[in-house]
């Protein structure tokens, strides 16, 4: 590994803008909700199952992941930080 300055590892702090803390939050505050809605959802008969499909589960997920990577873009645009996402072999 090299130093902290600039080489192998890069920087040990990153700063996020308040923009960047507010779309964090807000992504924060739909988890919660759609928690407070998977736990709360009772059917009409008294079930506790909860019935979603494939397709709206698949349209959570991609909203959640639009929403992170808005935020990670965000944050390596104001700390001059190009995507490390790993390589699958």
């Amino acid at each position: 590994m090299d130093d902290m300055q600039g080489g192998h590892c890069g920087p040990q702090l990153y700063l996020l803008s308040e923009a960047g803390y507010e779309s964090l939050r807000d992504l924060q505050a739909m988890l919660t909700v759609m928690a407070q809605i998977a736990y709360c959802a009772d059917s009409d008969d008294g079930s506790t199952a909860l019935v979603l499909g494939r397709a709206e589960l698949s349209f959570v997920f991609e909203a959640i992941n639009g929403r992170i990577d808005d935020v990670l873009n965000r944050l390596g645009e104001e700390n001059g930080i190009g995507s490390r996402r790993p390589v699958w072999q």
